[in-house]
């Protein structure tokens, strides 16, 4: 015959029991609060890349054919190749040393050429500046001479669509000949009528916000 326990034992025993329990309960407790506050918290968001930080326009703001950090570093690599024996003799001054770009598929095949405009009295005069275009790999395709405001047209001519440059204080008809377009717009036909409002616009930076680069 099994004899009962004391009911002092029984009581001391509960005891025991119901305290390890509640400390069991109150450490599970902690835990899961401390798991829940690690968790919620976060890192504080970068802010926007800004292409340009001389300026009051936030990075955001900037075209997305006109700001990649990624394009801007090929361009400045180009530059730099292109113009090394008068950078090395200092003959670019510091207000030529800047830089802007416009991406656009020209031929269709899923690769931006980049038209790049530059400034300053080194690549300057009256009739216009300078303006490259590159291939996505940083090869130049064209090298305009006296050129300003570059206008793309819907029509294509051997795979590339038709410019509008203003040069020589017209609007020129640029157009491919199966390796470049013609590097002096000024010699070109003139436009009769001005560009549609609804044809892309290149290096419009008088109208559109654009980052500058420095090279």
């Amino acid at each position: 015959m099994k004899k009962s326990l004391p009911l002092v034992a029984v009581l001391f025993i509960s005891a025991i029991y119901a305290c390890n329990t509640a400390e069991k309960k109150e450490a599970t407790d902690k835990v899961t609060t401390e798991t829940v506050t690690v968790t919620e918290e976060k890192p504080a968001p970068e802010p926007p890349y800004d292409p340009d930080p001389t300026d009051t326009i936030p990075g955001d703001q900037y075209g997305i054919n006109s700001s990649s950090k990624q394009t801007a570093d090929l361009v400045r690599l180009t530059l730099k190749d292109q113009l090394k024996s008068d950078l090395e003799k200092n003959i670019v001054d510091s207000l030529s040393r800047k830089f802007i770009f416009f991406e656009y598929d020209l031929n269709e095949d899923g690769k931006k050429e980049i038209f790049v405009g530059l400034t300053g009295p080194y690549f300057c005069g009256s009739g216009g500046c300078t303006t490259y275009l590159l291939d996505n790999q940083g090869n130049i395709i064209t090298r305009f001479s006296v050129s300003r405001d570059i206008v793309i047209d819907k029509k294509k001519t051997n795979g590339f669509n038709d410019l509008f440059i203003y040069s020589g204080g017209k609007f020129r008809i640029v157009k491919f000949n199966g390796k470049t377009y013609p590097s002096n717009p000024s010699t070109l036909p003139a436009l009769n009528v001005f560009p549609g409002d609804d044809l892309p616009r290149a290096l419009n930076f008088v109208n559109e916000p654009y980052p500058w680069f420095t090279f």
